[in-house]
């Protein structure tokens, strides 16, 4: 007699069941972890541009060098000009991805730049970090910046 019982089929099929289940489970997580880091990375990159526009002058469309910041939110932060966050029509909102928020301890939750030296205006050790959290797995990751603008990821 060739062939497969009825009991080895269900076996078989139970056990590639179980197979696919972890699979897409780990596929899942996997997509929220690169979710937490593509923010991460966008943020820390726009820090560094705001960072960098100071820097070299940029004087954004007006008479003189102004300073250039990231204003933070819970669920997105704005790229502004100015030595404070104003709402402004020239202001850069940028949305993080459902289920990532921001936390900040910055002083007014924004961060601005000096003209010319790039060094972070107003700075306050130990108020100088921002938490990026998704909020499904619990994963975090926390960017200290210094009093030179340098940015450490943890």
């Amino acid at each position: 007699m060739k062939g497969f019982t009825l009991i080895e089929l269900m076996v078989v099929m139970a056990i590639f069941a179980l197979i696919t289940g972890f699979g897409a489970l780990n596929l899942v997580n996997l997509q929220t972890k690169s979710s937490l880091a593509a923010d991460v990375n966008t943020l820390v990159a726009d820090i560094k541009e705001q960072q960098i526009k100071t820097m070299v002058g940029d004087m954004g469309g007006t008479a003189s060098q102004i300073e250039f910041g990231v204003y933070f939110e819970s669920n997105r932060y704005t790229l502004f000009q100015g030595t404070s966050y104003s709402s402004n029509p020239s202001n850069f909102p940028i949305d993080l991805s459902d289920n990532t928020t921001l936390t900040t301890s910055f002083p007014l939750s924004q961060l601005v730049f000096s003209v010319n030296s790039g060094e972070v205006l107003n700075f306050s050790a130990g108020s100088n970090q921002i938490t990026v959290q998704d909020t499904i797995n619990g994963d975090q990751k926390i960017i200290t910046i210094n009093r030179y603008g340098a940015i450490l990821i943890n």
